[in-house]
């Protein structure tokens, strides 16, 4: 099965397709230590000021590189869980699928990408005060991706 940028999925799709869990922007399949398989991001990059209220993190693309901010909604974020697999990533070079959240319980396929820089900047966190955030610059590697034949029969289940 070829999945291509513009597809879009359910959140439930994503989840078995990719086997990581329905919640979170930075899911992973796998272990720090197994081995991380892959991550799934999920991205919002147009925002109403009301979902920014809930979403405070300040996602956006940069020509063709997605500037995406860690997990943590609030205070400064940490070095942990996410934020480290992203770091990681950059050493390991496990894929990397991004999802752009475009309505409720429907996601569009960006791309595979890879991290190639991180950086601190200062954001709000959902209670509106300033914090200091992991932003993460990401290079799209391919707008379509093979994905197995065991992951393309998963879909074919719902």
């Amino acid at each position: 099965m070829l999945l291509k940028f513009g597809a879009v999925l359910s959140n439930r799709e994503i989840s078995k397709i990719f086997n990581v869990c329905v919640r979170r922007g930075i899911r992973y399949s796998g272990s720090l230590q197994d081995g991380i398989k892959h991550v799934v991001l999920i991205t919002v990059l147009d925002k109403t000021p009301e979902e920014s209220v809930q979403n405070p993190y300040n996602d956006r693309m940069e020509g063709e590189c997605l500037l995406y901010t860690g997990e943590g909604r609030f205070g400064n974020q940490e070095m942990r869980r996410g934020n480290f697999v992203l770091k990681l990533q950059m050493e390991r070079h496990y894929p990397i699928f991004v999802f752009e959240k475009k309505t409720p319980g429907r996601y569009m396929f960006l791309g595979q990408y890879n991290v190639i820089s991180m950086q601190k900047e200062t954001q709000k966190d959902v209670k509106g005060h300033r914090r200091s955030v992991f932003l993460y610059k990401l290079e799209r590697a391919s707008v379509s991706v093979s994905l197995p034949k065991e992951i393309a029969e998963k879909r074919l289940l719902f």
